[in-house]
């Protein structure tokens, strides 16, 4: 609901206009001079304030500096009495948005209210605009397995509701494209869809990426910023990777849950929100609890549905539907028409895909890439891979069955070694440049 403050000394019009205000589904705070506008800009965060230009103790122009340099995003309409084109001219220099001549008709103010709160909001769609054109567009979950057939089942139930819902999975299984899914199914496809992942934003910045700042709230904090939760109201917020969220924000996050109310950082500010909060991580929570490192009644207000994206080796049913939507989408990228053989599908179908669908997808591009026929066939696969379609496909070609020997003896070291790389290199009496080469070369992690 867009919260307007309304600043008018004389009674008679200031109950006049706010009378006609409230009849719209707008929140209508009355001050009765500039020095109590101004109070309740400073308790208070509004949309738009409406406000004479000539009153006791603050004027007009005097507030609408304060609020300029307080609350740039905020419009102000100024009315007077003693009007002259001097005067406007003078008000929308100083930043009003609008200038209205006493007397006027009140049909005629609430026109122009509706027009500056429908461009307010056009601005905060456009502010989100550059993130989601960022992402793919059109991908979507895919596949008509089971495993996924129950994930389609459980969205189309919980997508309507506002339940928060957690999605967990291994890397690459499509926990945001399940976000996303949840979110176009939802009374809420029209509104912004915002996503903020924990793990790529350090510790520091990471408040003022989730509840915005103040101008001045830190060095560097030149101007006011609205932070991802403002950004999503109406709509919903995405935070990838919660488990990386950090100890002192959780209990914050956790309020915000449960009073859908913030502060910018720096600010004094309670700013309401309607945000439906989906929450995404690889991590096993209920483990980082134990450890100490999440709070379990986090964990208990976000985990209201939770929603386990299978991995890919338990629905490999699934790869070829795959493996032909991701050749279309890298067809249509890079100029080709490159289609895959059954054989390559069977190699496929034999490989456990620790990095699941992301895994695949990255195959695939490097694949039609690098093909040289109209086909993806075994040969066009990564060496190891091509062991696991018939023998005869590898034949004795011995540069082929060294390297898969090679891969296999290079991995058993590392797990040996539990990864880690200077005792795996002693093991295979090699030095650690060298190593780190060979698992260049044959792309294991």
């Amino acid at each position: 609901m867009p919260r307007i403050l309304l600043a008018e000394d004389d009674e008679i019009m200031r109950i006049s206009v706010y009378d006609r205000l409230n009849r719209n589904e707008w929140q209508v705070d009355e001050a009765v001079d500039g020095l109590m506008a101004m109070n309740f800009c400073e308790k208070h965060q509004y949309n738009l304030i409406i406000s004479d230009i000539r009153m006791p103790g603050l004027d007009g122009l005097s507030l609408l500096q304060h609020v300029h340099t307080q609350s740039p995003e905020t419009d102000v309409i100024i009315m007077t009495a003693y009007g002259s084109v001097d005067n406007a001219i003078d008000c929308l220099r100083k930043g009003a948005a609008d200038y209205i001549l006493k007397p006027f008709d009140l049909d005629d103010l609430i026109i122009r209210v509706n027009r500056l709160l429908e461009a307010q909001a056009l601005k905060t769609k456009c502010e989100i605009l550059e993130e989601n054109c960022r992402r793919e567009s059109g991908r979507k979950l895919f596949g008509d397995s089971p495993p996924m057939q129950r994930v389609y089942t459980l969205i189309e139930q919980v997508a309507p509701t506002k339940a928060t819902i957690l999605v967990t999975g291994e890397s690459g299984t499509g926990k945001e494209l399940a976000a996303r899914s949840i979110h176009d199914a939802s009374d809420r496809q029209n509104q912004p869809f915002v996503s903020l992942n924990c793990a790529a934003i350090p510790d520091g910045l990471m408040e003022s990426q989730l509840f915005g700042h103040e101008r001045g709230a830190f060095t560097g904090a030149d101007q006011k910023r609205k932070g991802k939760f403002e950004l999503a109201d109406k709509g919903t917020l995405l935070l990838d990777e919660l488990g990386d969220l950090p100890g002192p924000l959780q209990a914050k996050l956790l309020r915000v849950l449960q009073e859908s109310q913030f502060e910018r950082v720096g600010g004094s500010k309670s700013i309401s929100v309607d945000v439906r909060i989906l929450a995404c991580t690889s991590k096993d929570l209920q483990k980082e609890v134990e450890a100490g490192r999440f709070r379990q009644d986090l964990l208990y207000r976000l985990q209201v549905i939770p929603l386990k994206m299978p991995p890919l080796r338990e629905h490999k049913e699934d790869i070829e539907i795959l493996c032909n939507i991701f050749l279309q989408e890298f067809n249509s990228l890079h100029g080709k028409s490159v289609a895959i053989t059954s054989e390559a599908i069977d190699c496929l179908k034999g490989y456990d895909f620790p990095g699941n669908a992301r895994e695949l997808r990255n195959l695939m591009e490097r694949a039609s890439v690098l093909c040289r026929g109209p086909e993806i066939t075994p040969a066009d696969l990564p060496t190891d891979l091509r062991q696991l379609s018939k023998p005869d496909d590898i034949g004795f070609n011995l540069s082929d069955n060294m390297a898969i020997a090679e891969q296999n003896c290079l991995k058993r070291a590392l797990s040996q070694s539990n990864g880690n790389r200077t005792r795996t290199a002693k093991l295979l009496g090699i030095s650690r440049k060298n190593l780190w080469e060979k698992l260049k070369n044959y792309n294991i992690q």
